[in-house]
């Protein structure tokens, strides 16, 4: 998400400056985002409507009626008992799409769409076909003829549930470009981190209302007001601000069920409880990287990997503090990798093991630090197997007594300590 190299707030501009300087880039990730949400959804201007008169005599209506429902009764089962939209409006194309693009919007209607796959597959199969979208063209037209003569009651039904599968066809293909610009908000809002709630935004605050609140972060002394000067940093741009609003009015009520919100509502009051750090939120919460990528890769580790849990935070012993390295002279992770790879590190590290009583312990420190892939893997998890401890038990916490989460909240115990204990971390 290269966008988020613009978030940077210029500080030598003034209030209207600043809003100038947000709004342009803003105006320019909107064009681009509506350009490819008109790229996969279209209005259905194939679909027969209320105002629709036909021009052709009822005997010759029904015969193509006949005839199409010996030869495709899953179009009348499609269009006119479930009310779907037209293939071309479920594909997003019209009728004189040329197939590079026809191919284009089914990949990506296969992994963003609200419709049955069922539906979608049969949409392509049938504009994919030449004969067969000739047909269908032809069967269309009979529609605009024949949905005339239904009922009103008829009409009313049909209409009400092409309505609701367009409404949540576009609000999903939205979702779906919402999530591909900022992959994170989804996992995000899954385990309580609603970043309105946390930053205390609501959707009715106008732009100079973020500028203001920043800035108070920005001089606050709060626990938390350096998370806030992040988040408010990144709603700067008006147009993500205007992204998340959609993303909270349509992820939850649509995409979730009640049990799963139920759960997700009282993650977000608490949030603070689960501890979580400036560092969290800047290297990993709200990085460019994919959450999902990095907690398959912390498991990749751990499961190959077991007996280092017992060395990792919040367990206060690490293989450097067995082998008495001391790496807040290193002043960094960052630093430390680097001193790590150098030969003055294997030198320290072959001293202090030599000189170490020989334990079970002290030999898997050593094997561990002096193999540079097995050292690079536990340094990563030095710095994320907390945060990333936290991550899973938030994301299984529906699936576990309720007592964990209560046991937070109540503050009868730190979170800390329940990871320490759980086991279902241990993979």
């Amino acid at each position: 998400m290269s966008h988020k190299q613009s978030f940077q707030c210029p500080s030598d501009l003034s209030d209207d400056n600043i809003i100038d300087h947000y709004q342009k880039i803003a105006q320019n990730e909107r064009n681009i985002f509506m350009k490819k949400l008109h790229t996969f959804f279209t209005k259905d201007k194939y679909f027969p409507n209320s105002e629709i008169e036909t021009h052709e005599r009822e005997i010759k209506i029904y015969q193509e009626f006949k005839y199409f429902e010996k030869t495709h009764r899953d179009w009348f089962y499609y269009h006119l008992e479930d009310g779907f939209p037209t293939f071309y409006s479920i594909l997003g194309v019209n009728k004189h799409v040329d197939m590079k693009r026809l191919d284009e919007n089914y990949i990506f209607k296969r992994q963003n769409s609200y419709l049955p796959l069922e539906i979608i597959e049969e949409a392509y199969k049938t504009i994919k076909k030449v004969e067969l979208r000739k047909n269908y063209n032809r069967f269309l037209k009979m529609l605009q003829n024949y949905y005339p003569l239904l009922e009103e009651e008829e009409k009313i039904e049909i209409n009400k549930k092409h309505s609701e599968w367009q409404y949540f066809e576009r609000a999903k293909t939205m979702l779906s470009l919402i999530v591909e610009r900022h992959q994170n908000w989804e996992v995000l809002y899954l385990i309580g981190l609603n970043l309105f709630t946390i930053a205390k935004l609501t959707p009715e605050f106008n732009y100079s209302d973020i500028i203001t609140l920043h800035k108070k972060y920005l001089k606050s002394r709060a626990k938390y007001a350096k998370i806030q000067v992040l988040i408010t940093k990144l709603f700067l741009n008006p147009f993500v601000f205007k992204e998340y609003k959609i993303f909270l009015s349509l992820f939850p009520l649509n995409f979730l069920d009640d049990e799963k919100n139920r759960v997700i509502a009282k993650l977000q009051r608490h949030w603070s409880k689960f501890n979580f750090t400036i560092n969290d939120f800047g290297e990993v919460l709200l990085s460019d990287e994919s959450l999902r990528e990095k907690l398959v890769n912390y498991q990749s580790i751990i499961i190959k990997n077991n007996n280092w849990i017992e060395y990792l935070p919040p367990h206060k012993n690490t293989f450097y503090n067995i082998l008495n390295i001391d790496i807040n002279n290193l002043n960094s992770i960052n630093e430390m990798e680097s001193n790590i790879k150098s030969s003055e590190f294997r030198e320290l590290l072959f001293k202090k093991y030599k000189i170490a009583e020989k334990t079970s312990e002290t030999n898997l420190a050593y094997s561990v630090l002096k193999n540079p892939q097995t050292r690079t893997d536990y340094d990563w998890l030095l710095k994320n197997n907390l945060i990333f401890m936290k991550f899973l038990f938030l994301i299984q916490i529906e699936y576990l007594d309720s007592m964990y989460l209560n046991k937070i909240i109540k503050e009868q115990q730190n979170i800390e300590d329940i990871l320490i204990q759980d086991k279902f971390l241990r993979f």
